[in-house]
């Protein structure tokens, strides 16, 4: 963190993440004149890498004639941040005027960009941590990812914006390592990327450890966060966004006082929160902007915790601090990744001072839940040699989803597709078909084929099927013998199971029935026995097994990227 302005706040990244060249053409100059437009920000293949989707065309494109192309097949701004992420990303009006030394040079337009590099006023501006002057500075020194090690980037060069003063070599100014400021060629040098950006902080809530912060499950007491810093002193911190997809209509306190002291045992009672499965009530003490106890302190798993109250401990409360109350969701996500909350209710202390916006609810995409258990439905088969039978998941809970492995003990008995989950009976005898996630989760289904010939007429595949109440599965017809012609679906008992006229079949209570397929005239007929078990608890199922897990593994934070900070550890805490 740069610098915090008003309800701005400055970025860059604490490592170079990417590389490329500048500017790019044939080894010797092409024919443009003035050549200055390669060195312009404006003209750079760089600036539409960085800004992906929200690139916004130089202003003087018709002048310069230079068709600006991004040469990597992804861009930072959509690979780096999650839509929520983005949409805390101001557009800024960028001065590209400054150059490394005086000369005449024309420099580029001003751009619109949402990333984008530092210029060399940038780096030589007290006010974000660096010293005046070019030479070497180790507050502008910076090391590479491994990922540019891999592609044997030069470590510690990176790109500014910003022109050099030798137009006859085309150079831009670059970071040498130790912090230098001296002009590189475009054509011949691929130099690494250090990202900046401007931070919406209306947006931010509060920030905490990148790592280790946050941690833990429900606890009644509000635990510290520990902040580390490096040998520059700045501190690892991300950061918790409002975010309207999160709801806490409100909250108070019902028993205790804050004040500054030790040992504060508060009560609350809220209303409205956002339930779901992973979802909590969090407390926190901020100073400023950054938290110094936090601490989950009941579970909203459930829709019954909408409304409800809450008991927890503060270990301490200092003069200037504030305590909130919000709802997190499965955007919690935990080290060097942004977290996603409802806006926080103010129980004590002023906040922030500074004003505070939600993110709508439609740019916040959340994670699958994690998935508890799985259940294969049917549960139990009968089915006969020669036919195939398609399996399906149940995932719990509701919105959880994982990819599904399939396997059979006997594979010559009843032989499982391992992605798709279709069974084919080959033999006589009884097998198990189980589903496994690669969290460890499994279910099976007892399979059990008969030799059994069929007379001319209908057969139904499965023969038999135990089925979880509220679950569906679709039973599949052969015609042996007989002409492929319309059929008449029935259930025995409709409040146990239903069937429409595809063979769709809905289980309704627990009980047994059967469903029976008949032809129009009534000449051929078959059915299936059904038997319903107990809820599984889980949702509608997650279809044969080649299920997609979501997101589930959350996205890149802005502060995953960009780390260290240069706020102070005020306080001592």
């Amino acid at each position: 963190m740069l610098e915090v302005s008003g309800d701005k706040g400055f970025l860059l990244s604490e490592k170079v993440l990417d590389y490329m060249y500048f500017n790019k053409y044939p080894t010797s100059p092409p024919d443009i004149t003035p050549s200055q437009y390669w060195l312009w920000w404006s003209e750079s293949p760089i600036r539409k890498f960085l800004n992906g989707k929200k690139y916004v065309p130089s202003v003087s494109a018709d002048i310069t004639e230079l068709v600006v192309e991004n040469p990597k097949d992804y861009s930072f701004y959509e690979r780096a941040f999650v839509s929520g992420e983005q949409n805390c990303i101001l557009e800024e009006n960028l001065d590209n005027s400054a150059t490394l030394f005086s000369n005449d040079i024309p420099a580029g337009p001003n751009t619109d960009d949402r990333i984008f590099l530092l210029s060399v006023a940038e780096l030589q501006d007290k006010r974000y941590g660096f010293n005046s002057g070019e030479n070497d500075d180790p507050t502008r020194d910076a090391q590479q990812t491994a990922y540019c090690d891999k592609n044997g980037t030069l470590n510690g060069y990176w790109w500014t914006r910003s022109i050099a003063n030798d137009l006859s070599q085309y150079e831009v100014v670059n970071v040498y390592p130790e912090g230098l400021l001296a002009g590189n060629p475009i054509y011949n040098w691929i130099l690494g990327i250090r990202p900046a950006f401007y931070l919406n902080m209306k947006n931010v809530i509060f920030t905490s450890p990148a790592n280790g912060g946050k941690a833990g499950g429900v606890t009644s007491v509000l635990l510290k966060q520990n902040y580390t810093s490096d040998d520059k002193g700045r501190y690892e911190q991300k950061l918790t966004i409002a975010a309207n997809k999160y709801k806490l209509e409100s909250a108070a306190l019902t028993t205790g006082a804050v004040a500054p002291g030790t040992d504060i045992k508060l009560s609350i009672e809220y209303a409205g929160a956002s339930t779901g499965p992973e979802y909590h009530l969090a407390a926190v003490v901020t100073e400023g902007d950054r938290a110094v106890y936090y601490g989950k302190i009941k579970s909203l798993a459930s829709a019954a915790d909408r409304d409800g109250s809450a008991s927890f401990t503060i270990p301490e409360f200092r003069e200037g601090d504030s305590l909130h109350v919000l709802v997190e969701g499965r955007n919690n996500n935990h080290n060097y990744m942004t977290d996603f909350a409802s806006m926080p209710k103010l129980l004590a202390g002023t906040g922030t001072g500074r004003p505070q916006a939600a993110l709508s609810e439609d740019v916040v995409e959340e994670p699958a839940p994690k998935t508890t258990a799985i259940e294969v439905n049917p549960s139990a088969l009968t089915t006969v040699k020669g036919y195939a039978t398609q399996l399906s998941v149940i995932f719990v809970p509701e919105g959880a989803s994982e990819k599904i492995i399939w396997s059979s003990d006997k594979p010559d008995i009843a032989a499982v597709d391992s992605s798709t989950g279709v069974v084919k009976a080959l033999g006589a005898g009884t097998a198990v078909i189980t589903a496994s996630t690669p969290g460890g989760k499994t279910s099976s289904c007892a399979v059990t084929v008969t030799e059994k010939t069929q007379a001319e007429g209908i057969v139904l595949t499965p023969a038999s099927m135990t089925m979880h109440k509220g679950t569906k599965e679709k039973i599949t017809v052969s015609f042996n013998g007989i002409a492929e012609q319309p059929l008449v679906w029935s259930s025995s008992d409709e409040k146990i199971a239903k069937v429409d006229g595809q063979g769709n079949v809905t289980t309704l209570s627990e009980g047994k029935c059967m469903i029976k397929a008949s032809t129009a005239d009534g000449a051929a007929s078959a059915e299936c026995a059904v038997k319903v078990t107990p809820d599984s608890g889980g949702g509608s199922g997650g279809g044969s097994g080649g299920c997609n897990a979501g997101l589930g593994l959350g996205a890149l934070a802005l502060l995953a990227l960009l780390p260290c900070a240069v706020r102070k550890n005020k306080g001592g805490k």
